[in-house]
């Protein structure tokens, strides 16, 4: 079984603020397991444990839904955590742009791996960049502040032009996410 997601990549200079952002909110000394940038990416649906077998299945249900998409844009921008910043889980940056585009191109890929087996995503689709999980409560006010004081801060707009399928590999250092293939986006501009 391949443990399997898809999703948009983010460019270098993308992550290298990601980057900087993750070290000012480090200065907190809080207990978060924080994810490296170069790992960071927008899940567009988790499937979890596929077979091998189906991939080909699921190359072709997403290079259907990249011949309808074109390349739209979205940039990273405010922070915060989930369900809250009071009783942060999970810390985040979130994504601003195109996101009707972002939107539809979510119920799309919803809609064709549904009918391969895929269980349908019940929750909101809320587009975010996990930075961190927090492991432990000590030292939260600080980070709670060191977000509340960067809640204008954002990256410099991307293209996106493709979407992602990943393995991904559970390692002690974190996962490991290796590319089975991309679907560049071949849609006629709207």
């Amino acid at each position: 079984m391949i443990r399997t997601f898809i999703a948009i990549d983010l460019p270098s200079p993308v992550q290298a603020v990601l980057e900087r952002f993750e070290r000012e909110l480090r200065k907190a000394d809080a207990a978060v397991a924080w994810i490296r940038p170069d790992r960071i990416h927008l899940t567009l649906k988790f499937l979890g444990n596929v077979a091998p077998e189906r991939i080909p299945a699921l190359r072709e249900a997403l290079e259907s839904v990249s011949r309808t998409v074109s390349p739209f844009r979205l940039q990273a921008a405010g922070c915060g955590a989930f369900p809250t910043i009071r009783q942060m889980r999970v810390i985040w940056v979130g994504l601003r742009g195109d996101a009707d585009r972002l939107g539809d191109l979510k119920r799309k890929i919803e809609e064709v791996t549904v009918p391969l087996g895929f269980e349908s995503e019940d929750r909101p689709f809320k587009p975010h960049l996990t930075l961190g999980r927090v492991k432990g409560r000590g030292r939260l006010s600080v980070l709670q502040e060191i977000l509340m004081a960067n809640q204008s801060f954002e990256a410099e707009a991307f293209d996106v032009a493709e979407v992602v399928l990943y393995k991904s590999d559970l390692k002690p250092d974190g996962a490991q996410y290796t590319p089975l293939f991309r679907a560049p986006f071949t849609g006629r501009p709207e």
